[in-house]
């Protein structure tokens, strides 16, 4: 059976560094980016939750998504911040 998985692309303008810590979320580097695995954050005090990705993981927890993509060509989205190193890719 098939079907389809929601994503949340962003553009790495919204990662703090070029390599961050994604905490205890799974990511994985490709040649533009990265892939962090999705998983609802309720009743997961205990984890290592960097503050720059929470509210994006919330927000892909509210729309369902299974993954994360930031990439250099994704958009910026106004409503997570940017950072300055990600202007100049």
């Amino acid at each position: 059976m098939s079907y389809i998985e929601k994503v949340l692309a962003l553009s790495t303008e919204h990662m703090p560094s070029e390599s961050p810590d994604f905490g205890d979320f799974r990511a994985l580097e490709h040649e533009h980016g990265y892939v962090v695995f999705c998983f609802e954050l309720l009743g997961m005090e205990d984890l290592h939750i960097p503050a720059w990705i929470e509210p994006i993981m919330k927000q892909a927890n509210t729309d369902e998504c299974t993954l994360i993509l930031f990439d250099a060509d994704c958009n910026v989205d106004p409503d997570f911040p940017t950072y300055e190193w990600g202007e100049s890719q």
